[in-house]
């Protein structure tokens, strides 16, 4: 009998750890640190807002990142609480747009390989505002959370 209520106490504290251990494991897969880890390669292209944006004029603040693509898919991440649209400059070559990236969201431009590009953000915010964006190289479509 008393044999039988260790083996019972063993196996709850046993599943305790499982459990424990599993919720840890889901609760790093989503993180930030997680998705740095398996992104291939990251940039970060964050820039602060030159000067605001007009109806007369249209204002994107280039990052100082040169960004190359192995995979041929460059992918931003909006780390902010506001829409961005984001421009890929290559000389030699149109200037590539993304659509509107909603605050948290993702972009993905195709066909990018073997050029080096420079990130430019548009933002309708203030001037001096912190503008936060990450490129990965690849397909990379999880939300920012933070």
């Amino acid at each position: 009998m008393v044999v039988k209520k260790k083996v019972t106490i063993a196996f709850v504290i046993i599943g305790i750890l499982a459990i424990s251990t599993m919720i840890i494991f889901s609760t790093y897969k989503s993180s930030e640190a997680y998705r740095k880890a398996k992104a291939k390669t990251q940039w970060e292209c964050s820039v602060v807002c030159a000067e605001k944006s007009t109806p007369d004029s249209y204002v994107i603040t280039y990052s100082d990142a040169k960004i190359l693509s192995n995979t041929g898919v460059l992918t931003v991440q909006n780390r902010n609480d506001f829409d961005i649209t984001v421009h890929l400059l290559c000389e030699g070559k149109q200037e590539l747009v993304s659509d509107s990236i909603p605050a948290g969201g993702c972009y993905s431009f195709q066909n990018v390989a073997d050029k080096e590009y420079t990130v430019g953000i548009h933002a309708e915010v203030d001037e001096n505002t912190d503008i936060k964006a990450f490129v990965y190289d690849g397909k990379d479509t999880e939300p920012y959370t933070r």
